[in-house]
């Protein structure tokens, strides 16, 4: 409700709070109303290990609601970024009039970081495409969600105007480019295909990923989130081990060109997360299919923080070489 009257507004929870509130998340996609949330990642499902940490939201939090439904998603690896991807969310949120998830954890959550001292920001906020009282003026009429500019964002007003032009139905039901309830095939479709047309756009707006490539490589490794700590120090272990890599850490879905040129970079690619599942492999998979068969998965699901020494050593057991046994669900 803040965010539809114009306010910025956010709130914090974890998994089971998303659970509660998968309905509300699909309204805010279908019916373009900004909103910034917080998913501070631990163990599940259910009640799970309340206090141990994890990266198994993932896949839930990218399609969450009914329907055919993606949100952008955020992902700092440090408190730094958490500071940094905060304001980044906001301006996301309202450029692309969707509820934007920022996705941290419980080891990134709930201890202690040093961290460099956070800059104040000097840009304006981006507040996207909001029309005030001197452009509705301009307009011989306002259609809320139509598609003006060909990147799948329409123009939105706020509550308040004097120009009768400016007001609309917000409608989680069908409806027209006009906001007028509807039920008619082509109009959703045409709704829907401006949704994915605004995916589209999403990519050229969310942080790219980091990257950092090594000549003489044959592995590339993935990341994201607070993974990025134990990969810093595997990648020293694996180099020792005479196995260099290169390593990209991304920092948003949905994903950047960057991901592709990456994966078809390198012989094999590892990608290292926190979550029984893989769900990282998978959406990447999805993403290149004509790669899928480069992507391996490194997994670790202990609730305890992932550390260096699991990734290098399943890394190494996966590419042929003899390697001690380790913890049942450590990197498997």
């Amino acid at each position: 409700g803040a965010s539809w009257a114009g306010a910025r507004a956010m709130t914090s929870t974890s998994g089971p709070g998303l659970s509660l509130m998968a309905e509300f998340a699909g309204y805010g996609y279908y019916a373009e109303i900004p909103a910034v949330i917080w998913d501070i990642q631990r163990i599940g499902p259910s009640t799970g290990l309340p206090t141990r940490t994890s990266q198994a939201d993932l896949q839930f939090v990218h399609g969450l609601s009914h329907g055919d439904t993606r949100h952008p998603i955020l992902l700092p690896g440090s408190v730094g970024e958490c500071y940094e991807f905060a304001m980044k969310a906001f301006d996301l949120a309202e450029r692309l009039q969707t509820p934007v998830f920022v996705l941290s954890d419980l080891d990134l959550g709930m201890n202690n970081w040093m961290s460099a001292p956070f800059v104040y920001p000097e840009r304006p906020w981006d507040r996207g495409k909001v029309l005030r009282e001197e452009d509705l003026a301009k307009l011989p009429r306002f259609e809320r969600y139509r598609d003006v500019d060909g990147d799948g964002i329409p123009y939105r007003t706020l509550p308040g105007l004097a120009d009768p032009k400016g007001a609309y139905f917000t409608r989680g039901s069908g409806h027209d480019e006009a906001a007028r309830y509807t039920e008619s095939p082509e109009a959703y479709a045409r709704g829907m295909d401006r949704l994915a047309k605004k995916w589209e756009t999403t990519r050229t707006l969310v942080p790219p990923p980091a990257i950092e490539h090594q000549e003489d490589a044959e592995v590339g490794l993935v990341a994201f989130g607070s993974t990025h700590w134990a990969l810093v120090e595997a990648r020293d272990q694996l180099r020792a081990r005479g196995i260099p890599t290169g390593y990209l850490r991304l920092k948003a879905v949905p994903f950047t060109p960057h991901l592709v040129s990456f994966v078809k970079r390198y012989r094999r690619i590892y990608v290292v997360e926190q979550n029984r599942d893989g769900q990282m492999a998978d959406m990447i998979r999805l993403e290149v299919p004509e790669e899928a068969s480069r992507v391996r998965s490194v997994r670790h699901y202990t609730g305890l923080p992932i550390d260096a020494l699991s990734v290098t050593e399943e890394i190494v057991r996966q590419e042929g070489a003899p390697v001690a046994p380790v913890a049942a669900g450590a990197s498997r």
